[in-house]
């Protein structure tokens, strides 16, 4: 067998895939977030990023990596990809910059419980790598912040929809009427992505594309498109758009941001490196993308009583003519950052290096500001600026804490020894 291109690589491997970790993954919801036009669901972009990672993993072959399979590749499946939808559907509804930088927020939070407290990573010193910690968590929490800030300035302006009224009830289960777009509110957010569960009187016997499930009057999310608000459960409960997509983003944070713990473990089972266990992480992906599309045709199949052709009427879309550039660019880019997640996670740690890699938020946070122009306003833009000069200064500190001895390192010791070097 040959022997792997890794092979001897140590910290410097590390430092630079995170590098190229934070570039990839800040950018890689550029195309996510230009592809709003199109009325698609999260879990067809996530189904274009889960079959692009499955596909170029086998590169891996390129480096000397032997294939092989472990089990704990389908557990960052699970974590992965309900976790990378409930993200997309953040970036779509609450901007790139707000989302990423909440769930990078909480990714720091699980990195650091389990990279230093349950694995026992080493560190110089506990308590300044936990000074480290709140220090970015500062600049993070503050970059979400700025970003996520709304635009009084500017009132919103509704485009009236077709229907003026909600109907009745009799008219809600009458003859099938052609879908009509709902009311959208004009603002620096994009439209949901999830469309026809916004849809105002949508008959429940009439499918539409990207339903995940069938909804009552009582319990169907609607908008009000006056407030552009989401009403759950009747009215028991209200939120904006924007909040639902922060919500996304704590979902893909809390959960998704799992998604590498389990190479901890293929290490200690099968002697998994980093990039060896791209190719299970992979494929357990695409085997829980395909179980979820399963069980959402099965799920269908019983709401439309066997009819093949309303199930399909039902299904979500791929638009592969409108998205197979978005959804090709969103995986090809994940892809790179994931494989070089895993391995600044080896030769780091998870403490250290995935943290490391939440400084995506500074690299999206620049497409928010200065190509979606999400965050407005100099005074703004200045203190988002000021909170990601904080956060850079917690990831130096971070870095400066990981034991090791690398070139890297022994730079970063002669900066915190003589800080004038930065000028």
């Amino acid at each position: 067998m040959a022997e792997s291109m890794l092979t001897g690589c140590a910290d410097n491997c590390g430092w630079a895939a995170a590098i190229l970790c934070v570039l990839a993954f800040g950018s890689f919801g550029v195309p996510v977030k230009t592809s709003v036009k199109v009325e698609v669901d999260p879990f067809i972009l996530q189904s274009y990023k889960t079959m692009v990672c499955f596909v170029t993993s086998f590169l891996v072959i390129f480096l000397g990596e032997e294939i092989r399979w472990s089990n704990w590749g389908l557990a960052s499946g699970i974590f992965w990809v309900p976790g990378a939808c409930a993200g997309i559907y953040g970036i779509r509804n609450a901007g790139m910059a707000i989302a990423v930088g909440t769930w990078s927020s909480i990714i720091v939070l699980t990195s650091f419980i389990f990279g230093i407290v349950v694995f026992q990573e080493k560190v110089k010193n506990f308590y300044y790598t936990c000074y480290s910690f709140l220090i970015l968590i500062v600049g993070l929490v503050g970059m979400a912040k700025y970003a996520a800030a709304p635009d009084d300035s500017e009132p919103k302006k509704l485009v009236q929809s077709p229907r003026p009224t909600a109907p009745t009830k009799s008219e809600e289960y009458s003859s099938p009427k052609p879908k009509t777009p709902v009311e959208k509110g004009v603002s620096n957010l994009q439209p949901m992505e999830i469309e026809p569960l916004l849809e105002e009187g949508k008959n429940p016997d009439q499918s539409t594309n990207g339903d995940f499930a069938e909804m009552d009057d009582d319990s169907s999310a609607k908008l009000t498109g006056s407030k552009d608000r989401i009403i759950f459960w009747g009215g028991r409960m209200a939120l904006t758009r924007h909040q639902t997509g922060v919500i996304g983003a704590v979902i893909n944070g809390a959960w998704g941001g799992l998604n590498l713990i389990p190479l901890h473990y293929a290490r200690r089972d099968h002697g998994l490196s980093g990039a060896a266990f791209l190719v299970s992480f992979a494929t357990g992906s695409l085997v829980v993308n395909t179980v979820l599309w399963i069980l959402l045709i099965g799920y269908q199949w019983h709401q439309k009583k066997g009819n093949w052709e309303e199930v399909k009427q039902a299904l979500p879309k791929f638009y592969f003519e409108h998205l197979w550039k978005a959804g090709l660019a969103a995986g090809l880019l994940y892809s790179l950052g994931n494989f070089s997640a895993m391995l600044a996670v080896e030769y780091l740690g998870q403490g250290v290096g995935f943290s490391f890699c939440q400084l995506q938020l500074l690299v999206s946070g620049l497409w928010g500001v200065f190509y979606f122009k999400e965050i407005r306003g100099q005074e703004r833009i200045a203190k988002w600026f000021m909170s990601a000069a904080v956060a850079v200064l917690g990831i130096i500190c971070l870095s400066y804490q990981h034991e090791g001895g690398s070139v890297h390192r022994r730079l970063l010791d002669m900066v915190m020894e003589q800080p004038q070097l930065l000028w």
